[in-house]
């Protein structure tokens, strides 16, 4: 897995490079209230879902957790389409579908901190963003944002902070790239 995540550091890059866009729009626009965190939570959902498809279409198809990856992956597509065409969605359904994608993305995130641990020593710190993000979608979920303006800032900062971190987890896989072996041609 490590090997597949390496040869395509370009997918986290986008990842990122999503999250900080959409993260940077939170932030400064934050009057625009529910229509913006309907088009942030929806496009965040699905370029993840299409990123998580990816990484799992690129790995071998006896690779354990492909699967996984895919439908899950697959998951986070609906999520998206599912807030952006729900007329009428209101703040506390978007919170909550939000919290969800969170569990869910700590959740894999976790996954791929225990699947990597052989690769990577010091794959604890994946294990704890994963869990970060489960204890804030719990805690999100259950008590909820006071008004729509915190939620978008929230996921303003959050968009921007994981964003940071994924463009320098691409980059350093990306200089991992000269120390793998030539591909296998077929």
């Amino acid at each position: 897995m490590i090997e597949s995540l390496t040869r395509n550091w370009w997918v986290q890059l986008i990842r990122g490079g999503l999250a900080a866009a959409l993260g940077a729009t939170a932030i400064a626009a934050p009057a625009s209230g529910m229509t913006l965190a309907v088009f942030l939570v929806a496009a965040f959902a699905i370029g993840d879902g299409a990123m998580t498809v990816t990484t799992g279409l690129t790995l071998p198809g006896d690779q354990w957790g492909r699967g996984g990856l895919i439908a899950t992956g697959a998951g986070f597509i609906v999520l998206g389409m599912v807030v952006l065409f729900w007329p009428g969605l209101s703040a506390t359904a978007l919170t909550v579908l939000f919290a969800a994608w969170l569990v869910a993305s700590g959740a894999l995130v976790a996954y791929g901190a225990q699947t990597l641990r052989p690769a990577i020593s010091d794959s604890w710190i994946m294990g704890v963003l994963g869990a970060v993000l489960i204890a804030l979608g719990f805690g999100l979920g259950l008590y909820g944002p006071s008004s729509i303006d915190t939620f978008v800032t929230f996921a303003g900062w959050f968009g921007l902070a994981v964003g940071a971190v994924m463009v320098a987890v691409a980059f350093r896989l990306r200089a991992d790239v000269e120390r793998l072996p030539a591909p296998a041609v077929a």
